[in-house]
């Protein structure tokens, strides 16, 4: 079995997410980059991404996926699967929407 693996990192329009996916892609992987509004207001980053990989020279791609909605994971993860026959890991950057202001009124 190869070492290579197919990964995802949601949450990875900017920040730690982005960080990671940097990184796998850099350690030989095919990283998924992904993130909400890929063709809206993320445009930008989603084509940061395209531009890291070719600059880099690794597998790495923007993929529209929002966390908030099950119906975008599904879509998201069955590109990867159609693709690659399979997905190896998942990690998971991204938080609902919001998710810090409950934590600063609440016990999280």
């Amino acid at each position: 079995m190869s070492s290579k693996k197919i990964i995802v990192v949601t949450g990875a329009s900017s920040g730690f997410g982005r960080l990671t996916a940097n990184g796998l892609a850099r350690s030989g992987h095919t990283v998924y980059a992904s993130m909400r509004e890929t063709q809206g207001r993320n445009a930008p980053q989603a084509a940061d991404v395209e531009t890291f990989a070719k600059d880099n020279r690794v597998d790495l791609h923007a993929l529209e996926l929002d966390v908030n909605s099950q119906t975008s994971v599904d879509a998201g993860i069955a590109q990867i699967i159609t693709t690659h026959g399979r997905l190896d890991v998942i990690v998971h950057n991204a938080g609902p929407r919001n998710s810090w202001r409950s934590c600063m009124t609440s016990t999280c």
